[in-house]
C-alpha cells in the first residue's frame, strides 16, 4: 500500500499499525493495512462528537439553550436575530432580549412567536420550549449566578 494511504505515525491508528505490523504482514501480506482499516471505527466530524458529549454530560436545559443560541439566526431569521438574543431557557420558557423597545411590536405577534416556537420544537423537541418572553435590553433581572 502506498505511504500516503497509511495513517500518520503519531496517531493512535498509526501506533496500533506499527505495533501490529509484523503480525499482520505475516497473516495478510501486502494487504495488511487494508485489513486493519476494516476493523477501525469510521471517521466522524468533530462537531458531531462534541454535540453528543454535550448532550450526554450537560443538564438537558443547558444543552437545549446552547443549541438554540448557536442557531438563533436560523430560528428567528436574519433580521430578527440582529435585534434580539436569547438569554435563557427556563421552565420551558425562552427569554429573549430585544435591543430596542420599539422592536417589540414586530416580534410579539402570535404569528412570529408561533413560527419561532415551531422552529425550536423541530430543533430540540416538542416538549422542551412552549413559550417566549421578550424583554427590552437593560430591563431584565439579574439571576444570582450573574450578580
Amino acid at each position: 500500500m502506498p505511504d500516503e494511504k497509511r495513517p500518520p505515525e503519531g496517531t493512535a491508528t498509526g501506533r496500533t499499525r506499527k505495533r501490529l505490523a509484523p503480525m499482520l504482514d505475516e497473516w495478510y501480506g501486502e494487504d495488511a493495512d487494508s485489513e486493519l482499516m476494516k476493523h477501525l471505527p469510521a471517521a466522524q466530524p468533530v462537531g458531531d462528537v462534541l454535540r453528543r458529549v454535550m448532550q450526554k454530560n450537560l443538564p438537558r436545559g443547558l444543552a437545549d439553550f446552547q443549541t438554540v443560541s448557536a442557531r438563533w439566526s436560523e430560528i428567528a431569521g436574519e433580521v430578527a436575530a440582529r435585534h434580539t438574543r436569547p438569554l435563557s431557557l427556563t421552565a420551558k420558557t425562552l427569554y429573549v432580549e430585544i435591543e430596542h423597545p420599539a422592536y417589540l411590536a414586530s416580534v410579539r405577534t402570535k404569528t412570529v412567536q408561533d413560527a419561532i416556537l415551531a422552529r425550536i420544537a423541530d430543533l430540540i423537541g416538542q416538549d422542551r420550549c412552549s413559550a417566549i418572553v421578550f424583554t427590552p435590553a437593560g430591563r431584565r433581572r439579574r439571576t444570582p449566578i450573574e450578580s
